[in-house]
C-alpha cells in the first residue's frame, strides 16, 4: 500500500501549475485578516497586521502561529534499523527518549525506540524524503517511511508565557529542568493526542491531527490572548528569533 498521494508534492499539475497546498483552517486565518504570501510552494500567514506588533507579542507574552507547512516523515521498524538511519542522516546523533536532535534544520524525534518524526523545513521535505527512503531501502531489515506534513498540523507557541499558555492545556511539566531544549513529549494536550517540542528558549512546537486544526488554533489563541499575547504570521516569528529561518529555528 502507497502512502504517496499524503505528500504535497505529489499533487497532479493542472492548467499548468502545482495546486498550492494549504492549512486546513486557512478560512479561519482569512477571516481574522491574514496575510498569507507563497512559502516553498504553500500558502503560509505572513502577518495578521504588522509583523512588528505581532514580534512585540512573542517577545513580550506569547504568539502562537499556524507552521503547519513544516514536513512531517515518520519512520518506523525495529530500533537498530532507526537508529542506523537517524545516525547516518542527522551527523551521528544517538537520539535518547525525550530528547530531539536538530541536524540541517530538520529535527528528529524519537516518538518510541521503533519510531522516530523527522520534522524539516518546507523546502528540504521532498529532499530529506528522498533521503530517508534510500537509506530505509538499505537498512538490512524492513523500515517503513509515511509521509505525514498533511495528516499533522503543527502550531508555534512561542515568548516568555508560552508555558503559561501550554500548561492550560497539558499536564507535562515544561519547567527548563524537567523539560530542557530539544526536550520532546508525545503528550495529551487539550484532551487530544499529540507531540510537544521544545525547539529552544521558550520556543516550543505542538504537532497533532490535522482534524484537530480548528480545535487547537482556538483554544492556543483563546489561551494567549488572556495572557496579553495573540495570533502570530511568519514574519513575526522570524523577526522574535533574530530573523533565522522559522522551520529550522
Amino acid at each position: 500500500m502507497s502512502f504517496e498521494f499524503l505528500a504535497p508534492d505529489a499533487a497532479t499539475i493542472a492548467e499548468g501549475r502545482r495546486p498550492e497546498p494549504r492549512s486546513p483552517i486557512e478560512w479561519a486565518h482569512r477571516d481574522a485578516g491574514a496575510r498569507l504570501e507563497i512559502r516553498a510552494g504553500w500558502r503560509v500567514v505572513a502577518a495578521y497586521g504588522t509583523a512588528r506588533a505581532e514580534a512585540a507579542a512573542c517577545s513580550s507574552s506569547v504568539g502562537v502561529a499556524d507552521l503547519s507547512f513544516l514536513g512531517k516523515l515518520e519512520l518506523q521498524g525495529k530500533p537498530a534499523s532507526v537508529a542506523a538511519i537517524v545516525a547516518e542522516l542527522a551527523e551521528g546523533a544517538a537520539l535518547a527518549p525525550g530528547q530531539a536532535t536538530l541536524s540541517e534544520g530538520v529535527w528528529w524525534c524519537p516518538i518510541s525506540a521503533r519510531r522516530v518524526l523527522a520534522v524539516t523545513p518546507p523546502e528540504a521535505t521532498a529532499s530529506v524524503r528522498d533521503a530517508v527512503e534510500a537509506a530505509a531501502a538499505r537498512a538490512p531489515e524492513y523500515v517503513s517511511v509515511t509521509e505525514l506534513t498533511t495528516a499533522l498540523c503543527s502550531n508555534a507557541v512561542v515568548g516568555p508565557l508560552a508555558r503559561e499558555a501550554l500548561a492550560r492545556t497539558t499536564a507535562l511539566d515544561l519547567r527548563p529542568r524537567r523539560f530542557p531544549e530539544a526536550g520532546f513529549a508525545p503528550v495529551s494536550v487539550a484532551r487530544t493526542p499529540g507531540m510537544i517540542l521544545r525547539q529552544r528558549g521558550d520556543r516550543f512546537l505542538h504537532l497533532f491531527g490535522a482534524g484537530y486544526a480548528d480545535y487547537m488554533w482556538t483554544v492556543f489563541v483563546d489561551a494567549a490572548t488572556q495572557l496579553g499575547g495573540r495570533a502570530v504570521g511568519t514574519e513575526a516569528l522570524g523577526a522574535s528569533v533574530g530573523g533565522k529561518a522559522v522551520a529550522g529555528a
